[in-house]
């Protein structure tokens, strides 16, 4: 998305302003909808936008507080970057945990106090993936609710956008001048219009490449977050990630980083957090034959979260790839390893380093929305590996970080 302090020490454009004075007067009128889809493309200003709406609200006394999240920690992390503070994860924002006094197992209640309940607005960012239940929990405090979010992007996955299926209230087309400087705005804005640069290079912080076996060493990275587009790639490219980083077997051990694939409410667990395991994982009986307790440290959380009873499936189908999904009780959680997800997956999350595997081929119709919601999720760097000759000589770029290489 936008680089840091892209858009600091500017005047916003007219049609940044006429977007302010819109939402200005959509949280003003007592009858307007509850909630306010700003969209736009990436660098267009969604997120500088509504730092100017909360900025003018509180010079005349319209609001008080200010309640900003994003959907995983990363997203909320990048929100911190582009100058919202206080900007945490959604389900920080609106549960909090209990502990059950018999079980000592920790469940989570939707918060009476917190920064959405004392609020008289809320802001979302990224906010793609927030289901009907999960916007349901956000629209129960009765606050008005401003959400941002990118038409341009693939549509989210199934039982998601519950913000965002509709059109946007305003929609931002300009590309603000100073974003026009960033070399991966520059290349997301050719992507949305059908195009790739006519040669490999790199552009600052943006790299075109061909997908060779040199540069998939550039997958191994531990600062990069690898994205691709089916799982044969991701089963393939993890295993040999795991076994370059010294770890073997079927299940998550120390260290390694996973991903909660399922939403689940009362343990304020959502599809697409992403965590490290904080120990092996263990085989857990308590909850039946066959569930393993994971110990993770979700992101953008301070206290891990132990004996987490997980169906091992995710886990077993990257070495058994006909095993299908079984039926999961209730209670029962499903990770997976974060080594490489799919750019679906990955929607509603940013991180500062993406290395992108081009499998947009196989999109067909949605090939450039998938290649553009690919290179929007980097906030500072990006690495774009092609499948595709573009006819152009090229040089590999110089990482201090890539000492290790895959295998052949």
């Amino acid at each position: 998305m936008i680089p840091q302090n892209i858009y600091d020490e500017t005047s916003p454009s007219s049609e940044q302003f006429a977007a302010i004075r819109a939402i200005e007067d959509w949280y003003s009128d007592k009858r307007a909808p509850q909630v306010y889809f700003l969209g736009g493309g990436a660098g267009t200003g969604k997120s500088y936008t509504a730092n100017k709406v909360i900025e003018r609200l509180k010079e005349r006394n319209k609001v008080k507080k200010v309640a900003s999240g994003a959907y995983t920690g990363k997203a909320a992390h990048i929100l911190r970057k582009k100058g919202v503070k206080d900007a945490t994860t959604i389900h920080q924002m609106i549960y909090e945990p209990r502990e059950d006094e018999e079980t000592g197992e920790i469940y989570f209640v939707s918060r009476i106090d917190g920064p959405a309940a004392e609020a008289d607005l809320i802001v979302l960012d990224e906010c793609s993936m927030i289901d009907e239940r999960l916007a349901n929990d956000i629209l129960m405090f009765g606050k008005k609710v401003l959400v941002l979010g990118d038409p341009y992007q693939l549509p989210p996955i199934s039982g998601a956008g519950a913000f965002t299926k509709s059109a946007p209230d305003f929609l931002l087309r300009e590309i603000h001048r100073q974003a026009k400087e960033s070399p991966i705005i520059r290349l997301a804005t050719m992507i949305r219009n059908g195009e790739l640069p006519r040669r490999f290079g790199s552009a600052g912080s943006a790299h075109v490449l061909p997908l060779t076996p040199q540069t998939q060493r550039l997958v191994a990275r531990r600062t990069t977050q690898t994205l691709c587009g089916v799982h044969k790639v991701r089963f393939a490219y993890t295993s040999r990630l795991r076994a370059l980083h010294g770890f073997s077997g079927p299940m998550p051990m120390r260290g390694e980083p996973v991903m909660c694939c399922k939403n689940n409410r009362d343990a304020a667990l959502f599809n697409g957090m992403m965590g490290i395991m904080t120990a092996d994982a263990e085989q857990g009986f308590e909850k039946g034959e066959g569930v393993f307790n994971l110990s993770v440290l979700i992101e953008d959380e301070a206290k891990r979260r132990k004996d987490l009873p997980t169906s091992p499936w995710m886990f077993q189908q990257h070495f058994n790839h006909s095993i299908t999904r079984p039926k999961i009780r209730k209670g029962i959680e499903e990770f997976d390893f974060g080594y490489v997800l799919t750019v679906h997956k990955a929607q509603g999350s940013e991180w500062d380093s993406v290395t992108v595997i081009d499998d947009s081929r196989v999109f067909r119709d949605d090939r450039w929305r998938w290649l553009y919601t690919a290179v929007t999720r980097a906030s500072d760097e990006l690495v774009l590996l092609l499948r595709e000759d573009l006819g152009g000589r090229w040089n590999m770029p110089v990482f201090d970080d890539c000492e290790l290489q895959l295998a052949a």
